[in-house]
Parts: structure tokens; C-alpha cells; sequence
């Protein structure tokens, strides 16, 4: 009878083992699940987009205003207004994103003062969120973007983070590409990390990173 006792203590103590096991396990894999389907969702993302501005190079002449346009004041809206017919941007009740709020992949807020933080939205047929904003910093060489592009596409559903849902593309006269463009490697997987801000995901799962 004492074996027998020692046997069902021993067999009740490996389950509650494996039990614990599958407990801590079973979220992470339905993170790295969850988060496989948005990288998929982002390289059909980075894809369509891609589409859309050729569509825009081929019909203006180029993304980014030139000749006479050029003479004009290039806004963020103004740059939007240009995407219109080609984006399927739709019309929203800008109470909606009221309380729409990202951060960084480790959590970190992105201050007003970063040339991340955008707070004009528009949103597309199917939900995605996007804005631009102009780079701030002064433009020496056409390898240099004229502006970044927000791409949440999961809308105002969360997780609401950089590297996570949300994606930058750097928007130049002619062409685009995503943010990270043409950094090592190993400098993207350093940035796309927990402790990172993840804005070089952008690239990183392009190229075929993981998270």
C-alpha cells in the first residue's frame, strides 16, 4: 500500500509538472503565432503599398512633387491628398482614433519630439491606418527619404506597436522602401528585439527575420 502511494504521489507530481510546462509554454507560442500572421499580413502589406506608389510614379510623373508642383507647399496633407486615388482611403470620424496610441516594441513611448511620432491618421478600406510625415532632417542626397510613411495594420486593434503591428516606409521622389533599408543585418535583429524600438522591423521581417 505505501508503494502504491508513492507510485500515484510520483504520477500526480509529473503531471502537475507537465501541466505548469504547458502553461508556460503554450502563450508564448501562441505570441509567436499570432505575431508569424501579422509579418505575413505586413509583406502583403509592403506589397500592395509598393503597388500603389509605382501606380503613382507611373500616372504623376513621380511620388513626390516635381517642376511646377515642386514650387508648392508640400505638406503632409498635401502628400496624402496625392495618394487618395490610388490608396482607397475612406472617409472616418477622426473620434474614432481619438484615443488611438502606439509605442515602441519594448514599450517605450515615442515623444513628440521623435521623427517617429505621427498623429494625422487616415485609414484605407481594409482598416489599415496610415500617415506621413516629412523628414526633418536636412536632404544632402537623394539616398535620403523625403518621408515616412505609418503603416498599423491592425487598425486600432491592439497590440498598437512598433515592430509588432506597425511599420515604416521611407518615401522617396521615385521609389520606396521599407525602414531599415540597407543596414546590416545585424543591426536590424538588434532593433527588432524585446529591447528594442523595433522601427527596423520594417525591413528585418522583409528579409525573412523572425521575431
Amino acid at each position: 500500500m505505501k508503494n502504491l502511494s508513492f507510485s500515484l504521489f510520483n504520477i500526480v507530481s509529473v503531471i502537475l509538472i507537465l501541466v505548469i510546462i504547458i502553461l508556460i509554454v503554450l502563450p508564448f507560442n501562441l505570441i509567436n503565432m499570432e505575431q508569424a500572421q501579422r509579418i505575413a499580413k505586413w509583406k502583403s502589406e509592403y506589397e500592395q503599398l509598393n503597388y500603389c506608389f509605382s501606380l503613382v510614379n507611373l500616372h504623376e510623373g513621380s511620388i513626390i512633387p516635381t517642376g511646377e508642383e515642386a514650387g508648392k507647399l508640400i505638406s503632409e496633407e498635401y502628400i496624402l491628398e496625392r495618394f487618395k486615388p490610388y490608396f482607397n482611403l475612406v472617409e472616418i470620424d477622426l473620434r474614432q482614433l481619438k484615443k488611438y496610441s502606439y509605442r515602441k516594441m519594448n514599450g517605450g513611448l515615442v515623444s513628440k519630439e521623435s521623427q517617429f511620432y505621427f498623429d494625422k491618421f487616415i485609414v484605407d478600406k481594409d482598416g489599415t491606418i496610415l500617415s506621413v510625415r516629412k523628414n526633418e532632417h536636412e536632404i544632402i542626397s537623394d539616398n535620403q527619404p523625403l518621408f515616412f510613411m505609418f503603416v498599423d495594420i491592425n487598425g486600432v486593434e491592439k497590440p498598437n506597436r512598433i515592430g509588432r503591428d506597425i511599420f515604416f516606409l521611407n518615401i522617396y521622389k521615385s521609389n520606396i522602401s521599407a525602414l531599415g533599408n540597407g543596414r546590416k543585418r545585424t543591426k536590424l535583429k538588434s532593433n527588432c528585439s524585446p529591447i528594442g524600438s523595433g522601427l527596423y522591423c520594417s525591413e528585418y521581417y522583409l528579409l525573412g527575420g523572425k521575431f
